[in-house]
């Protein structure tokens, strides 16, 4: 009971330093070193099982990984992708419903840090034709963004978990899908209710081919990547290296922008993260300190599904931030995830409870910069997103009951 102790003083004390805006990869660093501290391990083992993470082939693989996502983001936005693409489903989709959620939705593909921001004017440019509230405006971009968070490849949480559980990326994606197609369907059933279809859809030209083309010119970079992994078992890091590269030459981008990008990429706390998180896992693991959660908590009686929800919902609840729940959750828990083989349906709660915890907490980047844009009144917002945010995390919960995800792995 004493260890237990220990360690949930360590989420305590780690999710005090996240609140605190102190950078999730220091407040990991810091939580490995105190966890090496109460747990006995002398100094001179900390100070290697630090550096041997810091080293690893695995970490800095990861870091290459989580820089090349972030830029390649960012450079589609430099070389005007994503404009292109906003521009080309409005001419494409007719209904105003429609392309509200497809604008988020869309941009959402590429995961950049204030995506939400990015979309926000093209949902006010539609939903100002309706009059919609800046409460539904809010909701239906915020809402709408996250969707694939749960199973798209580019995404650093998928890539971060992945490598904490030490098993192919494109598994997480095949178990995890089902929770975005359920986010899709709770926000069409509740964000999308009083948006009308009243009046006529301005701005929407009748040619077909021309905006299609314009869908196809901007996507293809993102449909690259993913094909390569996915189709010819490129190496993600490869993918998006060639493609970045290829992209640079045919937009002929200049190099001061390049330096530009990189130096908005490529910034401490992106480094620190990847470090942080892969040290506070080595210590956990060499300390002893992994074995505590599970052991105590069957002594308790507490259910492992329980347990494998309550801790990413209130580590996201408390941060809003995607990393820190993966990053303190998974290395606590992944004797419930991995007892002998992956429990792909504790997998799946932790990710499901984590996110909506990150979309719920009032500290989330996104949704502080999408209640500004457009004015809204917090409140009103959450009672919007709070119903189909619980719905989600029961509707995990009973896959988890019925056994999922069955005969998919």
């Amino acid at each position: 009971m004493i260890e237990l102790l220990k360690l949930s003083l360590v989420l305590f004390l780690l999710i005090l330093l996240i609140k605190k805006k102190v950078p999730v990869g220091i407040s990991l660093f810091g939580g490995g070193i105190l966890v090496g501290f109460l747990f006995g391990l002398p100094i001179s083992l900390i100070l290697k099982q630090s550096l041997s993470a810091a080293v690893d082939g695995e970490t800095l693989h990861l870091l290459s990984l989580v820089i090349l996502i972030v830029f390649f983001g960012n450079l589609l936005g430099l070389i005007e992708n994503l404009r292109d693409l906003t521009k080309a489903l409005e001419n494409l989709v007719k209904n105003t419903k429609v392309v509200l959620m497809m604008l988020p939705a869309v941009i959402g593909l590429l995961p950049m840090p204030g995506g939400a921001l990015l979309s926000a004017p093209m949902v006010e440019e539609v939903g100002a034709r309706k009059s919609l509230s800046p409460e539904i405006k809010t909701t239906m971009n915020y809402w709408f963004r996250h969707v694939w968070e749960y199973c798209f490849p580019l995404y650093p949480g998928i890539v971060l978990s992945a490598a904490l559980l030490q098993v192919h990326l494109w598994r997480i994606v095949a178990v995890q899908i089902v929770l975005s197609l359920a986010m899709v369907i709770l926000g069409l059933a509740f964000c999308t209710t009083k948006v009308k279809l009243s009046g006529s859809d301005s701005g929407f030209e009748n040619d077909v081919k021309t905006p299609f083309l314009l869908l196809v010119k901007s996507i293809w970079p993102v449909v690259l990547v993913v094909v390569l992994n996915l189709f010819f078992q490129v190496d993600l890091v490869i993918g998006l290296g060639f493609t970045i590269v290829f992209l640079i030459f045919l937009k002929r981008v200049r190099s001061k922008d390049i330096l530009r990008l990189l130096r908005e990429t490529v910034t401490f706390d992106v480094v620190v993260l990847i470090f942080g998180i892969m040290i506070f896992k080595n210590l956990l693991e060499a300390s002893g300190a992994v074995k505590v959660m599970p052991e105590q908590m069957m002594l308790l009686g507490i259910p492992k599904a329980a347990v494998a929800g309550i801790i990413p919902l209130t580590v996201g609840l408390l941060t809003g931030v995607t990393a820190a729940f993966v990053g303190v959750s998974y290395p606590i828990l992944l004797p419930f995830l991995i007892p002998h083989q992956v429990d792909w349906g504790l997998v799946m709660l932790v990710y499901a409870c984590g996110l909506m915890g990150v979309m719920l907490s009032p500290v989330h980047f996104c949704l502080i910069l999408t209640k500004d844009y457009f004015k809204a009144d917090l409140l009103k917002v959450y009672k919007m997103i709070l119903p189909p945010a619980l719905l989600l995390i029961l509707f995990a919960f009973f896959l988890v009951i019925l056994g999922y995800p069955w005969a998919l792995i």
